[in-house]
């Protein structure tokens, strides 16, 4: 066998090469830091600028929370609702009751103690059960119409109730240009540091209360509740401009009457004051010497809500009888409102309850007055750039140094943690920070990161596989991926086939011509044999110069494993005698490939230790199949099939070369040459047969047969090598090797 010339099958160019498998660097660098750069700078922007897309996600996060956590009801807030209900309408008539009913409940109220007293109620018409109003009927009767012109109005009997307490009375505001008379402004709001009206939505009118009843009354609040694009309320505004003209909300007067307030105070950061690091806007009102409401620029509140509680509600048909403990009202903001069925607003919270609209007056003055209204952090948009630059910095840290799951660890945590930290800030600090966004966005970012990077480790890993499967078989590679649990050291026995070749006279050639050129030649033959091997499902077992060693039925089991390396053994000898002539026509002497085939029990498996695996057959019948190619050299063939492979082999075609004692061995190896079927219907092969049968019998004449044939036909080697043989002295079949 030639030395060893090289251990690696020609590469070529391309992905084998190792440049082409690796993406460019342009492509790296746009994978690698424009595209998490885009998704940065795409999720700043959206954050900073508050598009209706982030509102929306702010708002379902929101939502989530309130579901998580509402606010439980507190019974102690001095906080009551008279609703206009079904039973009240039941009893009292349909509405609008005449204003002596109402005049009744408020003087039954003002009797209980209640400190202030809210109508989330329009009362921009007369009261057409006044007497007044009835006069115009009878004006064919001149005597009743003047005695009912004498009596005194509804309204003026009400607006003397609004007088004997704190009133404040409702009004809804109007988006378009009207002329409708406006209530006076009674809370007065200085403005310190900007003008307030600048960052407040104008509202062209308001729907005001009749003169006499807004002139008794101790105040006047906007009632108008506007939800979401969804529908559904989540913030409630405090203050309201209307012709340029401050008003508070219903809620907030109520709250300034019970708190004795005449001023309350606004804090404006100026629109300049956004290059000092302050958020420009209406930063809150005063409800006291001692007590700031901190408030979005745009004068509103979020709501943390409650469910709603029936015990907050006392129906307006016991307040007419008398029914009601006055324990229930005293000292109290008492609202008015309608809560029937068809006759009132209604707004969806965020806990999915449909509630009245007076509902939310109430909640957001018992968290006015309890402290609980949610606000936006400032820097929430801090927060989110330094969150996005931070995982981008630890994701390439953590990609380079360690396995990818940690950086799924790392993402997983990130979104737990907002999740949890939102939670936390919501229920403990009363701030809403929306934890979706920014978990989105941190994911979005870790998969336009990770994604290109799994793809790249995709295709090294695939290059890796294929070029793996130039030095593996593919058959070992494709077995090792379905049985991973196999690249485990120790073996099994089994029977296998091998085919063995050696190409002659290559070491000697080496000398005489140049090493690249006869690399490249090396290559290129090798390339064609293991490429035959790998047809016939041959396992390439190793390479060791110019020999090549494939075996069969491993590592799965192949039942014609015979037959495989046969026809492998047969194809592979008409690839090597066309290259060799395609070459000496070149003038460089490439040899003959000797190549021997034998079948027996080995052990295959993974040898080597914890440092390399290797994996191949040990035993008898590998060393065998080596014996037998390197008989052909001494026998003058360029196959040497055993008669283990022979007898597995029920179409094989060819004449049988003897009985070989190996080298080293003490039993006999029947070896047969295998021919094609053109061959073996050649004379000569069936005089061959013959002079065979006459010296396996051991005939005197045997000598003499193979002399005579190996005059008529010079050129067959098998009849040379026994005419010499037999002429020698030696008789029979059966042959001792002298060398390997």
């Amino acid at each position: 066998m030639a030395d060893p010339v090289t251990k690696v099958v020609g590469t070529g160019g391309g992905k084998g090469s190792g440049g082409g498998r690796r993406w460019p660097r342009l492509t790296s660098f746009l994978i690698r830091f424009l595209l998490p750069g885009c998704v940065v700078a795409a999720a700043l922007a959206i954050q900073f600028g508050d598009v209706q897309f982030r509102a929306r996600i702010r708002d379902n996060a929101f939502d989530q929370l309130q579901l998580l956590a509402p606010l439980p009801y507190r019974e102690e807030l001095p906080l009551r609702v008279i609703a206009i209900d079904d039973a009240s309408l039941a009893t009292l008539g349909q509405w609008p009751w005449p204003r002596t009913v109402l005049a009744g409940i408020i003087d039954r109220l003002v009797g209980m103690g209640a400190k202030v007293i809210a109508l989330d109620l329009v009362l921009s018409e007369p009261d057409r059960t006044s007497p007044e109003q009835v006069a115009e009927f009878f004006s064919a009767q001149p005597a009743l119409r003047a005695q009912l012109l004498r009596l005194p109005t509804h309204d003026r009997r009400l607006a003397e109730s609004f007088a004997g307490g704190k009133v404040v009375i409702g009004f809804p505001v109007i988006p378009g240009a009207s002329a409708a008379p406006l209530p006076p402004a009674r809370a007065r709001f200085p403005n310190f540091g900007g003008q307030a009206s600048d960052w407040l939505t104008p509202y062209g009118g308001g729907l005001a209360s009749l003169p006499l009843l807004t002139a008794a009354a101790s105040g006047s609040g906007a009632i108008s509740i506007e939800p979401d694009s969804d529908g559904v309320v989540r913030a409630m505004p405090l203050l309201y401009r209307i012709r340029d003209v401050l008003y508070p909300g219903l809620g907030l007067e109520a709250l300034r009457l019970y708190l004795g307030l005449e001023n309350l105070p606004l804090k404006i950061v100026a629109a300049d004051a956004r290059a000092y690091g302050q958020v420009p806007g209406i930063q809150g009102v005063g409800l006291g010497a001692d007590v700031f409401q901190p408030t979005a620029p745009d004068g509103r509140v979020w709501l943390r809500f409650r469910r709603l509680a029936p015990e907050r509600y006392l129906s307006a048909q016991d307040v007419v009888a008398g029914k009601l403990d006055p324990l229930l009202v005293k000292d109290h903001i008492v609202f008015v409102g309608a809560t029937a069925k068809g006759l009132g607003d209604n707004i969806h919270t965020p806990l999915g309850e449909l509630v009245p609209g007076v509902e939310g007056h109430v909640q957001l003055v018992e968290q006015l007055l309890a402290d609980t209204v949610v606000l936006r952090p400032v820097w929430e948009n801090d927060l989110l750039l330094v969150l996005l630059l931070g995982m981008w910095l630890a994701l390439g840290g953590l990609l380079k140094r360690v396995r990818p799951i940690w950086s799924v660890v790392l993402i997983t945590l990130a979104v737990a943690g907002l999740l949890a930290g939102s939670l936390w800030l919501f229920v403990a600090q009363q701030t809403l920070l929306d934890p979706f966004y920014p978990a989105l966005a941190v994911s979005l970012l870790f998969l336009v990161i990770m994604v290109p990077r799994y793809l790249q480790t995709e295709s090294d890993q695939r290059w890796i596989r294929d070029a793996f499967s130039r030095y593996v078989s593919p058959n070992r590679v494709a077995y090792l991926q379905a049985n991973p649990q196999h690249l485990e050291l120790g073996g099994q026995f089994r029977e296998c086939s091998f085919v063995m070749t050696d190409l002659a006279g290559f070491t000697t050639l080496m000398e005489k011509h140049d090493s690249a050129l006869l690399s490249d030649l090396l290559n290129d033959y090798l390339d064609g044999m293991i490429q035959i091997a790998f047809r016939h499902d041959g396992t390439l077992d190793r390479i060791v110069g110019d020999a090549v060693a494939v075996m069969f039925s491993a590592p799965l089991t192949q039942v014609d494993h015979a037959a495989r390396a046969l026809a492998c053994a047969l194809e592979m000898d008409v690839f090597a005698n066309a290259f060799s002539a395609r070459w000496q026509a070149q003038g460089i002497p490439f040899g003959r490939t000797r190549i021997g085939v034998n079948t027996g029990t080995v052990l295959v498996g993974n040898f080597g230790g914890r440092s390399m695996l290797d994996y191949r057959a040990l035993g008898d019948a590998i060393n065998t199949a080596a014996r037998l190619e390197t008989v052909n050299g001494q026998i003058g063939t360029r196959i040497c099939v055993s008669g283990t492979t022979v007898a597995q082999c029920a179409n094989f075609v060819g004449r049988p070369i003897g009985n070989l004692v190996l080298k080293g061995k003490t039993e006999a190896v029947a070896a047969f040459e295998p021919l094609s079927t053109a061959q073996a219907g050649e004379p000569r092969v069936a005089e061959y047969l013959a002079a065979y049968a006459l010296m396996e019998a051991s005939g005197a004449k045997a000598s003499s047969v193979f002399s005579a044939l190996a005059v008529s036909y010079p050129d067959d080697p098998l009849i040379a090598y026994h005419a010499r043989r037999l002429g020698d002295g030696e008789s029979g079949s059966s042959v001792v090797m002298k060398s390997k």
